[in-house]
Formats: structure tokens, C-alpha cells, sequence
């Protein structure tokens, strides 16, 4: 925890073990990465303060050895070496964009993003995730990569497989690899991956799934009648109830739904050299929705077996847990700019996102603190200096802080009112006012430096 309140030293764990083939090159990027984690939505001129470690920034990010993977690869690693040692890990996954279409007449290397009209990349992002508590444990795999556009004439489902977009979600599961004896990994996903092959990968390497499903996929019954997944899912009757609380996401306001679930299992059918896949389906829709809102509706196929309402209700649980991917890249986005980077080529910014891919998280991770550990001392998550200086500010005294409070007082710097109906504060407020104490901090360390002089 004092890893991530600590920049200099968050960011030696980080990047200490980057493989580059030159020391000096290692240990720069150690430096440009505190620096960018300090002022993550600063531009770069910002970030790097001077003119110097500003163009040695610069080189970094044009220099062939330097890569997205080579700069991720030790936070990866240490990420699935901590899945390894937990009895379940949510493989939670999303894809995303990244917009430049600003920047479409200056940068080089972009591709067609949304329905084709702007220009960016593409970023697949698998965060491993406990699912109780849930907690965050970091990045399993990420890929950044440019749209291919489909030639005219051929449909995106005639293309060759090695060829579509869909088969980054497997390639992220056989890069993670198999999980260790007596360990779980449960690939989360939405109806993005509704992929047989996707499915069958999960099957060859041992991971489980919990997808949600979006087609009608033909099932294997006994006397070869025609039946499909969505529409026998619908036809169950419901064994259990449950009100979930929904949060705001693409101009939906926040909401309290109230839900019907029900269960059962289905075959599947899969290619000729492939034996049909047992899957259990979790069906959960919503009942007395507003009437200017679409009714939620979710068909779950997972492998973990579900046999009780108690395991509907956890399968329904671990999907709400891609709700924290979203978050993630809109860290990503929001809080540390990263398609406000005007570069002259895109590959620049596959670069750029081997600093900015973990920063996105630590500033995620600094919101579950206060969730996750709230009576522990202030003193487990803050140097003495900070915590009394965020005591001073809030005129409270700085031996009673815990870890809430310190992280509470913290958003209040960044525009976090507190009230009742407000809950727990946010990413952004959090981060907003960190950034705010983190320059108080440093004031009071210079003036206690001026006095010694």
C-alpha cells in the first residue's frame, strides 16, 4: 500500500525489472515513469520539467528497444504471480478506443475506430481482479493495435480468422497461460466476446468463463429439434430475486434495479473437431424498470457450475465485476489524458501507454484503499510528513486519521462534499486532491529544508 502513495518508490516497483539491453536506458525509465506518475493528466513538457529530461523523454519514446510490452511485462508478471497464490482470479476483459481523430492530419499509424468515421487504436485491457473482498490486483495482459479495415465486399464474419479483432480475447487468455493447480481464473467479459472459439481457448487452457452472451447459438438436444441459447434461457421461470445498484454509464443515470434470476444448463454446439461444451446459463432481467430506460436483460455462460440460486447470485456478482475494467480506461482517459497526446506517429503512443497503463491503475487502486482497509492507521498508506499536512488542512488532529478518513480528506481536497447521500468518494476527487496534497507536501518539505539553512 505505501507502494502506491509512494511515487518514487511505486515506480522502482514498477519498472526496476524492464529488460532493455542498456543499464542507463533502464534506469531512465524508471525516472520519466515517477515523473509522469506525479502529474499523470500533465503534458508531457509538464511532467518532465526541464528541458533536459524533457527530450531524454523524448528519445525514449523513439527509441526501437523501447516497447507497450517490454515497459508491461514486469507489472504482467507480477500481476499473475499474485493470481497464482489466490484460490479465485477474475480475468475481467474490455476493449476500448482510443480516440486521435484531432489528431488525424498530423499523426501517422492511426486506423478506422467506431463506425469508421475517426481515427485511433484499439486497447484490450485484462485486469486480474479477487472477487471477495474484490480488490484489483493489476494488469494481466493488454494490447494496443490499429484497425484493419474490411475490404469492400467482404463481411467481417467471412473473414479469415487470424484476421479479426475478436481473437485478441483468446490471445489474451493463451499469453496468460494456465492457471496453477488448486487456482481458479475466470475470463469475465460482455457480449463483445460471445465467441465459441473464445470458449473453447478457456476450455484448452484450463481457465474458466462467466460471458455474457449475445446470439442465438444452436444447442445439442437428443431428438435434433432446432433449439437456441437466448431463447431457452427465456423460457425458465425465475428462482430468486435480488436489486442490484446500477452505476451511471454512457448518459445512463445511476439506478436501483430490481431483478428476476434463473438458471440451468445447455450443450452447445462447437465445430465437427471439437467436442459440444456444457455450459451453465445464468439468465437475469429486470422487472418494473422506468419507462424511459431499457430494461436490463443478462444471459451468463460459464463453466463454473451453478447449481443453487447462492451460485446465480455469485456468477451475477463476478460479472458486475467488469464494471471496474470500464473504470480503469476511463482512468486511463480522464485521469491521465492519454488521447490528448499529439504525437508525429501512433506508435509513440503505444509507448507512451507502457508508463501511462499502470499509472491508470494506481489511481484506481488509491480509491480501494479506503474500501478495502478502513480502521488501519493513516501511517500504512502516507509518509508522517503527509499525513500531517492533510491534518493540518482539514484542522483535524493527525494521530486519529485512518486509512478512510486519510483518503476522505484527501477527495475533499479534490471537491469531495461528504455528505451522507454522497457515499464513498471516486477516483477522480481522490486523484484531484492527492495531486493538491502531494504539492503541499512538497511545500512544507521545502520550508523545512529553508529552516535548517
Amino acid at each position: 500500500m505505501t507502494c502506491i502513495s509512494d511515487v518514487d518508490q511505486w515506480a522502482r516497483c514498477q519498472w526496476h525489472a524492464v529488460e532493455l539491453g542498456d543499464a542507463r536506458l533502464e534506469r531512465r525509465v524508471v525516472e520519466v515513469g515517477a515523473r509522469m506518475a506525479a502529474m499523470p493528466g500533465a503534458s508531457l513538457p509538464q511532467q518532465m520539467g526541464d528541458w533536459a529530461s524533457l527530450k531524454a523523454a523524448y528519445r525514449m519514446l523513439n527509441h526501437p528497444e523501447v516497447s507497450h510490452t517490454k515497459l508491461s511485462e514486469p507489472h504482467w508478471c507480477t500481476t499473475r504471480q499474485e493470481a497464482r497464490e489466490m484460490p479465485v482470479t477474475l480475468l475481467v476483459q474490455d476493449m476500448t478506443y482510443l480516440d486521435y481523430t484531432l489528431y488525424r492530419d498530423t499523426m501517422a499509424g492511426l486506423g478506422p475506430i467506431g463506425d469508421g468515421g475517426g481515427q485511433g487504436l484499439l486497447l484490450h485491457t485484462t485486469l486480474a481482479v479477487v472477487p471477495a473482498p474484490r480488490r484489483v490486483l493489476g494488469i494481466a495482459h493488454q494490447h494496443v493495435f490499429v484497425r484493419v479495415p474490411v475490404p469492400p465486399g467482404e463481411s467481417r464474419r467471412r473473414r479469415p480468422k487470424r484476421e479479426r479483432e475478436t481473437r485478441v480475447w483468446g490471445e489474451a487468455i493463451q499469453a496468460i497461460g494456465a492457471p496453477p493447480q488448486g487456482s481458479h481464473w475466470v475470463l469475465i467479459a460482455d457480449r463483445a466476446a460471445d465467441n465459441t472459439d473464445l470458449l473453447l481457448t478457456c476450455r484448452r487452457t484450463g481457465t474458466d468463463f462467466n460471458v455474457r452472451m449475445a446470439f442465438e447459438h444452436r444447442l445439442v438436444t437428443e431428438d435434433r429439434t432446432p433449439t437456441y441459447l437466448l431463447t431457452t434461457a427465456r423460457s425458465w421461470l425465475p428462482v430468486v430475486g435480488k436489486t442490484l445498484d446500477l452505476p451511471a454509464a454512457n448518459g445512463r443515470a445511476a439506478r436501483l434495479a430490481h431483478l428476476l434470476v434463473s438458471l440451468g444448463r445447455v450443450q452447445l454446439r462447437t465445430p465437427k473437431s471439437e467436442a459440444p461444451l456444457w455450459v451453465w446459463v445464468v439468465r437475469t432481467w429486470e422487472v418494473d424498470a422506468p419507462s424511459d430506460v431499457k430494461p436490463v436483460e443478462w444471459i451468463l455462460a460459464t463453466s463454473v457450475a451453478v447449481e443453487t440460486a447462492e451460485d446465480a447470485l455469485q456468477r451475477l456478482d463476478w460479472y458486475t465485476a467488469r464494471w471496474v475494467v470500464e473504470e480503469y480506461h476511463q482512468c486511463l482517459k480522464t485521469g491521465c489524458q492519454i488521447e490528448r497526446r499529439d504525437f508525429e506517429h501512433a506508435d509513440r503512443v503505444k509507448r507512451l501507454l507502457g508508463f501511462l497503463a499502470p499509472t491508470a491503475l494506481r489511481l484506481l487502486q488509491m480509491r480501494e484503499e479506503a474500501r478495502l482497509n478502513p480502521d488501519l492507521p493513516a501511517s500504512v498508506v502516507a509518509e508522517p510528513i503527509t499525513i500531517a499536512v492533510l491534518a493540518a488542512k482539514l484542522e483535524a488532529p493527525a494521530a486519529t486519521l485512518t486509512v478512510r478518513s486519510f483518503w476522505r480528506g484527501v477527495a475533499r481536497l479534490g471537491g469531495f462534499l461528504g455528505r451522507s447521500r454522497d457515499g464513498e468518494p471516486g477516483w477522480k476527487t481522490i486523484w484531484r486532491g492527492w495531486q493538491i496534497l502531494d504539492m503541499l507536501t512538497q511545500g512544507a518539505n521545502l520550508m523545512a529544508s529553508l529552516s535548517k539553512t
